[in-house]
């Protein structure tokens, strides 16, 4: 036989050995929050008002979150405005930037006002929040669009934006309601991050079938618990933030652990929790978590711990 045959096998044992010697505290930080397989975006543009009357209280019913692109500053928002202002409470509906005329830019000079007066009335929906804190921003499309990409990534850093991810959604790049369910199946398959973005929704312009989307919906509650089902700006700060943590075991004790987690975002707008997993003493059972004033407790499984944390939120300690 050659040797190569028994390569798969012995990386198995080499994997088990490994994962059964590791240390007290050794910690990492979970790929999606909650150790979820998968994440999903749902992403609405325009401000449309079908979203209000067939999205908005979707989303409400089954605590799904959606990111608005509003554009506020044209004639349907002014027709909408008091609904979107009562729609702005939700929890699970979080504003985003589309620009405040949705008109298009010649330069970079066109580009500032679009966004900071649009930045100014989003603001104005939750005037309870702390600013500065990072919002999304979607490109509109169908417009002119003539700003170099270094002066765009200027002006959104310059207000707090993040850009979305390049956009992919029906009736545009999905043509059947199977093709649009499918984009939940493929994120789950590889367990990355899958995204769809709406304009009207049994209504309006470039319309969703309102029987698409709510299919859509029976899928993403199907797999709630495999998906973190989350707004782009939160995505964004958790990538950010764990593609750049840093963790450090201060102690390991048997009735207590230290932990240090930073990473190279900015803690004033990158301030997402993460979700970490640290290996415990074999008696634990289950564990306290503590972090500057916060404390939560967090269940065992398998000598492991599993909780949130800020990074850069002082030290982590864990105690039986």
């Amino acid at each position: 036989m050659k040797p190569s045959r028994y390569l798969p096998i012995l990386s198995l044992l080499i994997a088990s050995s490994l994962a059964a010697f590791a240390a007290d505290g050794d910690t990492q930080v979970l790929k999606w929050k909650d150790g979820k397989k998968a994440c999903f975006l749902l992403g609405f543009d325009d401000s449309a008002p079908s979203q209000l009357r067939n999205v908005v209280p979707e989303l409400q019913k089954r605590k799904i979150v959606g990111t608005f692109y509003l554009v506020t500053g044209n004639g349907v928002w002014a027709g909408t405005k008091a609904k979107w202002e009562e729609a702005a409470k939700s929890p699970y509906i979080v504003v985003a930037n589309h620009t405040f005329t949705h008109k298009g830019v010649n330069n970079a000079e066109e580009l500032e006002p679009e966004l900071a007066k649009c930045n100014e009335v989003l603001y104005a929906l939750q005037p309870e929040r702390k600013q500065p804190y990072l919002m999304a921003w979607g490109k509109p499309g169908g417009v002119p669009w003539i700003v170099a990409k270094d002066d765009q990534a200027a002006a959104l850093e310059k207000h707090h934006l993040i850009d979305r991810p390049p956009f992919a959604g029906p009736p545009i790049n999905y043509k059947t309601s199977e093709e649009t369910l499918a984009s939940v199946d493929k994120a789950l398959a590889k367990g990355e991050m899958g995204y769809l973005v709406f304009h009207g929704v049994g209504g309006d312009w470039l319309v969703t079938p309102m029987e698409w989307f709510t299919a859509l919906l029976d899928k993403l509650e199907q797999h709630r618990d495999e998906i973190w089902i989350t707004d782009c700006a939160s995505w964004k700060k958790y990538t950010s933030e764990r593609d750049t943590a840093e963790v450090k075991v201060v102690e390991s004790g048997s009735n207590r652990i230290r932990v240090a987690l930073s990473t190279k975002t900015d803690p004033i707008l990158y301030n997402e929790p993460l979700t970490l997993s640290t290996k415990v003493p074999a008696n634990w059972k289950n564990c306290t978590v503590t972090q500057g004033q916060a404390k939560a407790s967090a269940m065992v499984q398998d000598g492991v711990a599993r909780y949130s944390a800020i990074p850069g939120a002082g030290e982590i300690i864990l105690q039986p």
